[in-house]
């Protein structure tokens, strides 16, 4: 009996490693410039201020927007068009580095849910992919780097189920959903009770989230962002569990990538989740820009 009991909590402890990652360390500190807390939060504030964004007239709006400030710091985006239900929408794609056979993606959603403002779902991710366009496009980095801002997230994945349908197979190194990035200091809830003996009920965290098969990654992730000093936390998960799958890293699941979502954890913490209060007063743009710093980090040292 004892023999069994030790073989149990052996394997429950094997079993809570492997989901939370407890000892992954710091990697370096992204050695180009840091992200701006004050301009992440003037993008925020832009990007909300255009309106709702939930309809082709909305997003189109949004895009053009998006556009401008990437033409803006001197990158051009490559634009990809795409026909559903029967309006014509785009995803951004700005490519960055060297033409390797492999490429990284790192992106986010520039919709929004119904006439709400969006501020941290997606105009956190946004803000941030922005910041990383800026910071990004003079480093060297040792993989081909696309940022995409995706549209028509909130309406079936369609922009990201797109782009990846495209990317040919086995070019694909990783990829990175930003997923709500601004969300902190709230009661932080869980899918299922048995996750509050694994993480923390004050949720002042982010959280970098994969499956089991997403381990070494979001382990890769998790350093970067503890060597940048954000607060994270990570999870290794069955995509079952409601959540682990819910953004643009699932479309590229789908197509066989290796991919993870960075996420303040949505409805689990966010009280302004799709309602009209979710606007960028709301957001801690200090703990935002420490997260950018930590993905620019990341991009910037994985192995050829």
């Amino acid at each position: 009996m004892r023999i069994a009991l030790v073989v149990v909590a052996l394997l429950l402890a094997f079993a809570a490693f492997a989901i939370v990652q407890p000892f992954t360390g710091a990697g370096r500190a992204f050695a180009g410039p840091p992200a701006d807390p004050q301009r992440l939060k003037k993008l925020v504030n832009e990007l909300v201020s255009l309106g709702p964004r939930h309809d082709a007239q909305g997003q189109a709006r949004a895009a053009d927007w998006i556009r401008a400030q990437l033409l803006a710091l001197g990158v051009v985006p490559l634009m990809q068009f795409y026909r559903f239900d029967g309006a014509d929408y785009r995803n951004l794609i700005v490519g960055l580095g060297p033409q390797t056979p492999q490429r990284l993606v790192i992106s986010a959603h520039y919709d929004a849910r119904g006439p709400f403002p969006g501020a941290d779902d997606d105009g956190s991710g946004t803000a941030g992919l922005l910041e990383l366009a800026r910071m990004l496009r003079d480093a060297s980095l040792p993989l081909r780097t696309e940022l995409v801002f995706y549209s028509n997230e909130e309406y079936g994945l369609r922009g990201s189920e797109f782009h990846a349908r495209g990317i040919p197979p086995g070019s694909m190194r990783a990829m990175i959903s930003l997923e709500m990035l601004g969300c902190y200091d709230q009661p932080q809830k869980f899918p299922f009770a048995l996750l509050k003996l694994l993480y923390p009920t004050f949720g002042n965290y982010i959280v970098v989230v994969g499956r089991l098969q997403d381990f070494a990654l979001v382990r890769a992730v998790k350093r970067a962002l503890r060597g940048a000093k954000a607060p994270v936390r990570s999870i290794d998960a069955p995509e079952a569990i409601p959540g682990i799958g819910d953004s643009d890293h699932r479309s590229f699941w789908r197509a066989g990538a290796t991919a993870v979502m960075l996420t303040d954890t949505a409805w689990y913490r966010n009280p302004h989740y799709h309602t009209a209060t979710d606007i960028p007063d709301t957001l801690d743009y200090v703990r935002m820009a420490l997260v950018v710093d930590g993905v620019a980090a990341w991009a910037s040292q994985v192995p050829r």
